[in-house]
This record gives structure tokens, C-alpha cells and sequence, in this order.
């Protein structure tokens, strides 16, 4: 893997770079929390890298210099909670179409009464 996150407001150098700065100027805020930059960072690696947790290295540098690498435990779970986030988005997506067709179909059936 040739991609990481340079912690300079948003960043990305390396293969697939475009794609992962694209997603992080779109979706970086000032402010963001360390667990919140973190969650960003590895939902940018995952629109570029299929095969999850495996194949991402994040390391962590704080502002006073501190720096640690994140264990593959802990990009499991942050990787975990995304997929759950984005399944719990794709059935809201779902509901909202069910919603509209139905709703749809409703107003067809009262125009065809009339």
C-alpha cells in the first residue's frame, strides 16, 4: 500500500492520492476530534482500498510531537463502525425510496379515479 494522510488540515500523497484528497476536501472540518480524524482518514483509505483493515497503516502524530501507530485492532474497529454507519445509511436510503414509490403509486391510483 502506497497511500497515506498527512495530518496538514487534509492531505493524501501516493497511489490513488486524487481519490483520496477529493474525499477529504470534501469532508474535512475544522475541529474535527482525534477519534473524528481518525474515522475520516480511514473512510478516504477505504475508496481507494477494497480489502479493509489489512491493508491500511495509520500512524498518529499529536501537536506536541507524541506519534504512535494505530494496532490492526483498532483499524478493525474503526473500520467496522463504518461499514455499519454506511449499512445503516443504505437502508435509510431504501426506506425513503420505498416511502416516495409508495407514495407515488397512492397519487397514481387517486388520478386514475378521477
Amino acid at each position: 500500500m502506497n497511500d497515506f494522510w498527512i495530518g496538514t488540515k487534509a492531505n493524501a500523497i501516493g497511489r490513488s492520492s486524487k481519490t483520496v484528497k477529493e474525499f477529504l476536501e470534501k469532508n474535512w472540518a475544522e475541529g474535527l476530534s482525534t477519534e473524528e480524524s481518525i474515522k475520516l482518514t480511514v473512510r478516504s483509505l477505504l475508496e481507494v482500498v477494497q480489502t479493509g483493515a489489512k491493508n491500511i497503516e495509520l500512524s498518529i502524530m499529536d501537536g506536541f510531537g507524541s506519534f504512535r501507530q494505530l494496532s490492526l485492532n483498532e483499524l478493525e474497529a474503526v473500520v467496522s463502525e463504518i461499514e455499519k454507519e454506511k449499512e445503516v445509511e443504505q437502508q435509510r436510503l431504501r426506506d425513503r425510496r420505498a416511502a416516495t414509490a409508495a407514495s407515488q403509486a397512492a397519487m397514481g391510483r387517486r388520478a386514475g379515479d378521477e
